[in-house]
């Protein structure tokens, strides 16, 4: 099930005049129209007895049917909304609730009702839900409901978006942004990298030379990676990869270009003082922003480009044709490393995590449940007694959307509209800011939490047509 993050939208003046259609068997036979303005909590419930009964979250079966598959919905939809499906898998009528309310990307409810529901024994209860037509602004909106029996207890979600290529919003970097990142330039130009190239036989093929590669970046952190140089005399492109959170990397061979492959300090073996469990590594020094975990890997990855500046003469190595690329955070870090530093003159970003992160976590607090990376910030500043605002004002130095408009080389974004780890909303606000004459997309609409082979030809494509290969 698709769970929406927040996404910055406009106004609330013209949620006055919003309207949702509540249909409760026939789609064509819609009650009147409620404004989102009069939250109807007032509804006749059912009597419910004082439960007695442990509720639990198997006794019934719930199933949201969109009425678009895609959940992207424009001008000419025809319906916007969804049917609710709950089937009862015990002996025993159910009697209860559902608490049902629909907030844009910013975390705004836009309206909630309470509508009284009963099952009968192994039977089931469908409900339509139909959102007026034509009192849309571009973006996203999740609907999510809190469903409560005598013996059943849930929250179920569905998210869709309305026109969201149309999406236009304002950013606002902090007044510091390109101070920070110069200061931390000048400390990593501070710090000795210490190169090392080892050749791996034992990794190298016929066609292919291997190396591990390590340097010492910002903070004392030691990063190890791979480089892999098909066996020619011509002068190779370089293709750069960096790690996404936590997966590590391994030596990537391809018979056209030359591939560096480094893993981000707390990925593989590059996790020395950097050791820590899964939702505990991306807030570490969160507090700080010059100690925090994010300037260190955007400092690794910068640190690679000079590893291959340093190398270029003896391994014949372009640095004219360098293109970054990741996934998850490593995407992140590629976009961050286009705007630091010009040796780049192409990045691609698989599906971005850890972008557009105030909307993201706004929305995931918003939420009954949240997905990482948003519920590991969340869980920060409830457990850290830290401020949400302090959080969100740290993480707006490295979130992607603020080095956006400084970027100068061609992008390739690929993102999933259904990933419930990258929020679309937010690649999209990153995508609206680039200034870039060339910035391909690939919007996967039929997608989970990985994108389809269609997204892996045309990134071949667009490798080649970067470097000027046929």
């Amino acid at each position: 099930m698709l769970q929406l993050y927040k996404y910055s939208v406009l106004h609330h003046k013209f949620w006055a005049s919003f309207l949702l259609i509540i249909i409760s068997c026939n789609i064509s036979r819609a009650q009147k129209p409620l404004k989102f303005t009069n939250n109807n909590t007032s509804a006749t419930a059912i009597s419910n007895p004082t439960y007695t009964f442990v509720r639990d979250k198997s006794s019934i079966v719930s199933t949201i049917k969109s009425f678009d598959k895609t959940t992207i919905y424009t001008a000419k939809s025809r319906n916007i909304g969804y049917t609710l499906k709950l089937e009862n898998k015990i002996k025993e009528e159910q009697v209860g609730d559902i608490t049902m309310q629909i907030s844009n990307s910013t975390g705004v409810v836009l309206y909630k009702e309470v509508y009284p529901f009963k099952i009968k024994k192994r039977g089931s209860f469908e409900k339509n839900y139909v959102f007026a037509q034509g009192q849309f602004q571009p973006g996203f909106y999740v609907s999510s409901m809190n469903i409560v029996t005598n013996r059943y207890a849930d929250t179920v979600s569905y998210g869709f978006s309305y026109e969201p290529s149309k999406i236009v919003s304002k950013i606002n970097p902090p007044s510091d942004f390109v101070s920070f990142w110069d200061n931390a330039k000048r400390e990593l130009n501070s710090t000795k990298p210490d190169f090392a190239v080892t050749p791996r036989p034992d990794l190298s093929t016929k066609k292919h030379d291997a190396y591990e590669v390590e340097y010492k970046s910002i903070d004392k952190a030691v990063i190890y990676g791979w480089l892999t140089i098909p066996k020619s005399n011509r002068i190779k492109p370089v293709l750069y990869k960096i790690s996404d959170y936590q997966a590590e990397l391994t030596p990537e061979y391809r018979n056209d270009v030359a591939v560096l492959s480094i893993n981000s300090r707390g990925t593989g073996s590059s996790n020395l003082n950097y050791n820590f469990a899964y939702d505990q590594l991306g807030v570490f020094n969160l507090k700080d922003k010059n100690k925090y975990y994010l300037k260190g890997v955007y400092m690794d990855a910068l640190r690679g480009l000079d590893l291959i500046s340093q190398f270029a003469s003896s391994m014949k190595l372009n640095t004219k044709k360098i293109i970054a690329t990741g996934c998850g955070l490593g995407a992140s870090a590629s976009a961050a490393l286009a705007v630091l530093d010009s040796r780049l003159n192409g990045i691609i970003l698989e599906s971005p995590s850890f972008i557009g992160m105030r909307d993201m976590i706004n929305f995931g607090d918003g939420m009954n449940q949240s997905t990482f990376p948003a519920s590991m910030f969340i869980n920060y500043y409830n457990t850290k007694k830290v401020s949400k605002e302090t959080v969100i004002k740290t993480l707006e130095y490295f979130d992607p959307i603020y080095f956006a408009p400084y970027i100068g080389c061609p992008v390739l974004t690929g993102f999933s509209l259904h990933n419930t780890n990258t929020p679309a909303q937010c690649v999209y606000t990153f995508i609206s800011q680039l200034r870039v004459a060339k910035k391909d997309k690939w919007e996967c609409k039929d997608c989970g939490n990985s994108l389809d082979k269609g997204f892996y030809g045309f990134k071949e494509t667009w490798i080649k047509e970067r470097f000027g290969q046929p």
